[in-house]
């Protein structure tokens, strides 16, 4: 019912590997000196879908507000309307909660499976200001420091060194330099930039950024043909702002939009962020605490009503329904479109299809929070340790992480699921055996988690045009909250959409 129902989604056939020979296979797992797996495959789901569409309807349970799905989105607006002292009940198909900010833990340990930081806002940010000052995190000019980054510092790897930063400077010609220092003042340029409505050109949210042609115009072409017209053509500024895409949206330059190119580096005031050993997960947790009594797992929606119906089936098979005052509808739109008979026929975001994998080492790699590859189809790696107040000595996890933009998502998709635990392992550890020849010595256990529709992609046209702006539109008792509505799946636009649906039904 949230980001990690599309997961379930696009593991429910299976995972099957390449055409490898059983001797082939058996000798490459025997080799391993490692334990691991593809983890959260559930083959159940499509049996689940089945089942709900068969036999008679439970029969509905009253109930205030019903919100469908336990993503950040979700969890927001749950928690802003038990403030308000309303009746809430969430209800999610996983055991445990969290979307596309999931985490776990071991013996090291804790870990992100999702995002994993979250940028200082501005204090024109209230919503999400107010929600980390509940949590603990301080107020705009006076945060906790103790969950600011503890050493900000990135590294590159790139020409075979590493370097400071992630704007290349080894070995980059001076004419690309100044290249590269032209583009981050236009950045600069961009970020003061005011439409004619009086609003920000790229503000988060993005439903505060100006809406001033001059600048959603730019939502029309590629960030590569923006960048071509603007006469930015050197190879390593290309590649960062490449990287920088592909971190945020899943995807490169070829593929999104200019205005979310731009949007990427014109709409932060502050380079410093929030993180924790479970990523944005911490956040999750908190949640999870204030919301204790509301929340009910192990169960998958299958169908929303205008008139406030609500209909789902637990992972043990038993079917459950309610009547609901409101309902906040807190899936991506993909999966709103098969729950509201109304969206069956609506248009939906493409989405970015991603691998994380989270590796335990007997030793540490890296000093550094971050640490990314040029010349490498995965955005390098997190320490998770690095923010632990109290690591194991010795040991650490880092958490890697790889957008599957190499084709089409649904061909990527469809590869993802032909290859192996095996296949993945290879792959993972091909990259960072680069700058780390020993790391499968110091391996001790490696888990791969993929998401199938991870993230709306903001394509030419998907920020601003006609289908966009119908998303946030009510359907009778039946309210919206995620990231989608934005266009970008970032913790700001999920929060801002959680507080706004709770807004409309207290209204």
């Amino acid at each position: 019912m949230n980001d990690r129902l599309s997961r379930r989604a696009f593991l429910a056939s299976g995972l099957g590997g390449f055409a490898l020979t059983a001797c082939g296979r058996r000798s490459r797992e025997n080799s391993r000196s490692w334990t691991g797996g593809i983890v959260g495959a559930s083959h159940a789901f499509g049996h689940l879908l089945r089942q709900a569409a068969n036999g008679s309807p439970a029969s509905p349970e009253k109930v205030d507000i019903l919100v469908a799905g336990g993503g950040m989105a979700g969890l927001i607006a749950a928690f802003r309307l038990k403030q308000a002292g309303r009746n809430i009940l969430v209800v999610e198909l996983e055991a445990d909660i969290g979307g596309n900010s999931a985490s776990g833990r071991n013996a090291v340990s804790a870990y992100p499976w999702g995002a994993h930081y979250v940028p200082v806002p501005s204090a024109e940010m209230t919503d999400v200001c107010s929600l980390l000052e509940e949590f603990g995190l301080g107020r705009p000019g006076a945060w906790n420091e103790e969950a600011l980054c503890h050493d900000p510092n990135e590294r590159l790897w790139i020409r075979g060194h590493w370097q400071d930063g992630l704007v290349p400077n080894y070995g980059v010609s001076t004419t690309e330099k100044e290249q590269i220092e032209k583009f981050f003042a236009r950045m600069e340029a961009f970020k003061a930039m005011r439409g004619g409505d009086g609003k920000r050109a790229f503000a988060i949210p993005v439903a505060h950024s100006s809406r001033d042609e001059a600048f959603t115009a730019l939502d029309n072409l590629t960030m590569a043909a923006w960048l071509d017209r603007e006469g930015f053509d050197s190879p390593e500024l290309r590649w960062h702002i490449d990287y920088g895409c592909r971190d945020d949206y899943g995807a490169g330059i070829e593929t999104v939009s200019a205005w979310a190119g731009i949007h990427y580096f014109a709409s932060r005031e502050s380079s410093e962020v929030f993180t924790w050993p479970e990523g944005n997960g911490w956040l999750v947790n908190q949640l999870r605490q204030r919301l204790a009594g509301c929340l009910l797992p192990g169960h998958l929606v299958t169908r929303l009503t205008p008139d406030g119906l609500v209909e789902a089936i637990s992972t043990s098979g038993k079917k459950r329904a309610w009547q609901a005052e409101a309902i906040v509808c807190a899936a991506p739109r993909f999966i709103a479109r098969r729950l509201i008979a109304e969206l069956h026929d609506s248009p939906a975001p493409e989405y970015s299809p991603w691998l994380v994998a989270n590796l335990t080492l007997r030793e540490p790699i890296s000093k550094h929070w971050d640490n990314v590859l040029r010349d490498s189809r995965s955005l390098g790696y997190v320490v998770a340790t690095h923010q632990s107040l109290h690591p194991v000595r010795g040991e650490t996890v880092i958490t890697c992480y790889q957008p599957l933009d190499h084709l089409p998502p649904r061909a990527a998709r469809e590869e993802a699921l032909k290859k192996s635990y095996a296949d993945w392992c290879d792959q993972i550890l091909g990259e960072l055996e680069r700058p780390h020849p020993e790391i499968r010595e110091h391996l001790s256990h490696l888990d791969v988690w993929l998401w199938g529709h991870a993230m709306a992609r903001p394509v030419p046209g998907a920020m601003f045009g006609p289908d966009h702006a119908t998303m946030n539109q009510p359907l009778g008792k039946i309210r919206f909250a995620h990231s989608d509505m934005s266009g970008l799946s970032l913790f700001e636009e999920a929060c801002h959409w959680g507080h706004e649906a709770a807004r409309s039904i207290l209204s």
